[in-house]
């Protein structure tokens, strides 16, 4: 009785490799999204000291003393970043920087700013 090796084509083991990768990044985004953050104890927040004042550290660098950051606690405690602190009123200039008349908003109207934004541009270059 002899034995017939089994012809797997390239593209099957592809692309069982392919969704493999894909539910184990999918459930590790789950795992993140769905798991509790851990609470600070105070041995850990005593354990961060603020960085030396001098110019030089006196005491070399070595793999122990780099400490890295906790990017599962970063991605979970996110939040908006303004741009600008938000207003109660806007004076007459600030909408002017802003404001497009519905009324003339279309191809020419965007056409001729562009234009114009592209004239200005142009005549600053030498």
């Amino acid at each position: 009785m002899a034995h017939r090796a089994i012809d797997i084509p390239l593209v099957r083991i592809l692309l069982a490799a392919l969704i493999l990768a894909a539910v184990s990044f999918g459930g590790t985004l789950l795992y993140l999204a769905l798991r509790s953050p851990r609470a600070r104890t105070a041995p850990e927040t005593a354990q961060q000291a603020p960085a030396p004042a001098a110019p030089r550290l006196l005491v070399p660098i070595d793999l122990t003393t780099i400490e890295m950051p906790n990017e599962a606690e970063r991605l979970q405690q996110w939040g908006w970043k303004r741009f600008r602190p938000p207003r109660e009123r806007w004076s007459a200039e600030d909408v002017d920087r802003f404001w497009i008349d519905p009324g003339q908003v279309g191809a020419e109207y965007l056409s001729e700013t562009n234009r114009r934004l592209i004239q200005e541009l142009l005549s600053e270059v030498p």
